[in-house]
């Protein structure tokens, strides 16, 4: 009996000592830890009546007028890329910088003063006075790395740039070799439900540890029908694909050295899973080595945007793209990279 007690009272100690620690863990998780407040919505602040455009048709002529689904202004110009008119050839003493990419270059949901290529050129003007940069958004949504290279070839090229910059997303590798698996309708609406069980929950330290959980198990074995399997396959195993992606490089490469300029690859990262288990970062790791390998200059934004809640930079629960933070985050994570650039690719030039 007397061990029975003692066997008893130990049990409780060690619930008590779990109790004590796991409440200790919430009361750090409350003064640490705060839900992100939701994106703000993009305010209309232009003429009214005009069309809304979704497709790549409707996005790519010259001379575009219209506003994206969430309100945010578009324009394009006698040459098809976002925003104003440029001078051919540039002003005396500008360093120009033509970006090409997909919608997240492009600033899919985001007003044009706010897409990260618009916001570089004030962050390197800050970081070099007396100098001045001009960049040039090329970007255009829908776009696999093959479409990108032809499109900086056909409207980036001609405003004679002194950097590009290609900004990848993880679907560029997408095309004829490509494997899309078969994944149920409903995937995208459990992919959200199972990582937020818990974002409402009345315990922080569930609101916390969760989502790292989740993260943790997709890095470690992604479900076999998960977007990230299906990534993790078309990067590493489909060799068709790689090659095709990584031909496109090679054309990268071979403009930079007949222009005799830099070419940067931008690496985005996906706006999920931003913690230390994003589940990506092997990919961006290839994609980054590759470019190395060409004597492309890669940049990394995963470090600028791991440890903040993707919620807050999301331009909406449902549309992952950056909003007008998001895209602050990566300004300052590309002018980071850019002004590490050796000294032969001329921005830190007087």
């Amino acid at each position: 009996m007397g061990l029975l007690r003692r066997a008893l009272a130990n049990v409780a100690l060690a619930v008590l000592g779990l109790a004590v620690a796991l409440g200790l863990c919430e009361v750090v998780a409350r003064l640490t830890w705060r839900p992100a407040p939701p994106p703000r919505p993009a305010i209309a602040r232009h003429p009214e009546g005009l069309p809304v455009l979704r497709t790549l048709m409707q996005l790519a002529p010259r001379n575009v007028r219209g506003v994206l689904p969430n309100g945010a202004y578009y324009r394009t110009n006698s040459l098809g890329v976002r925003g104003p008119e440029y001078d051919r050839p540039a002003a005396p003493g500008v360093f120009r910088v033509v970006t090409v990419g997909d919608s997240v270059t492009m600033g899919a949901g985001v007003e044009e003063e706010d897409t990260y290529s618009a916001r570089l050129a004030a962050t390197l003007a800050a970081r070099h006075p007396g100098r001045r940069f001009e960049v040039i958004n090329g970007g255009l949504a829908g776009l696999d790395i093959v479409q990108i290279v032809g499109r900086l070839e056909k409207v980036g090229l001609p405003y004679d740039p002194n950097l590009v910059v290609y900004g990848w997303t993880m679907n560029d590798i997408t095309g004829p070799a490509y494997r899309e698996f078969d994944r149920p309708k409903s995937s995208y609406a459990l992919y959200h439900a199972v990582y937020d069980r818990f974002a409402g929950s009345r315990w922080y330290l569930l609101r916390v540890l969760w989502p790292r959980w989740v993260s943790f198990r997709e890095l470690i074995a992604p479900h076999p029908q998960s977007y990230t399997a299906e990534l993790r396959y078309n990067y590493f195993e489909n060799r068709e694909a790689w090659d095709r992606f990584t031909a496109q490089l090679d054309r990268l490469a071979e403009i930079g050295r007949e222009r005799g300029i830099c070419v940067v690859v931008f690496i985005h990262t996906s706006l999920v899973r931003l913690n230390a288990f994003h589940p990506l970062r092997s990919i961006y790791e290839r994609v980054g080595e590759a470019a190395e390998a060409r004597g492309l200059h890669a940049v990394q934004s995963l470090s600028a945007l791991a440890g903040r809640n993707e919620e807050a930079l999301r331009v909406s629960y449902y549309d992952w793209h950056p909003n007008r933070a998001g895209h602050a985050l990566l300004a300052q994570a590309l002018a980071d990279g850019i002004d590490a650039l050796p000294a032969e690719c001329g921005v830190a030039a007087e």
